[in-house]
């Protein structure tokens, strides 16, 4: 495993072994890799809407971290978040994007009943708390804010992050 930086392990600290892992807006997918690679996880998703993102993730993962027989599997979808077609359950992680993307897809997954989730990790970019407002009134029934925001100095800048955790 390479070393996550402080915001992505914090991240990678609050997912929930022995589920699934959605990396939503995965970029390098570094998060997803670690967790793959971890094999505390039974399935890893990388989900990014630019095609050539996840082809270059997918070679990368088949040429360097691919193990047969491993523990947990990974899958790649290269499309918007909110196009799924399948149930999202474990851990979903949307972060690096805007409040308003994070909205879209949470909203729209929740939307077509798809939004099977655990647990939500969001770090939008700005706009944490209107972010976090909004899903408070849309959430209510199925998830409560887990704590009080997380946040992690990041190149100078502070970052934070939402968890929402499934009610039971």
């Amino acid at each position: 495993m390479f070393k996550l930086s402080r915001r992505m392990q914090l991240i990678y600290d609050h997912l929930l072994p022995g589920k699934p892992v959605w990396d939503f807006c995965c970029d390098h997918g570094y998060l997803g890799l670690n967790a793959y690679e971890s094999g505390l996880f039974s399935e890893v998703h990388f989900v990014d809407q630019v095609p050539h993102i996840v082809e270059q993730l997918e070679a990368r993962f088949l040429a360097e971290y691919f193990r047969e027989g491993a523990v947990t599997q990974a899958a790649f979808h290269s499309r918007p978040g909110e196009d799924l077609r399948q149930s999202v359950s474990g851990t979903v992680v949307i972060t690096g994007v805007g409040a308003h993307t994070i909205l879209k897809i949470v909203q729209t997954l929740r939307e077509k009943g798809l939004l099977r989730a655990d647990r939500l990790i969001l770090g939008p970019q700005r706009d944490e708390q209107m972010l976090s407002d909004l899903l408070q009134k849309t959430l209510t029934n199925d998830f409560t804010r887990a704590s009080e925001m997380l946040s992690v100095e990041e190149r100078g800048r502070n970052r934070k992050l939402l968890i929402f955790d499934k009610i039971l």
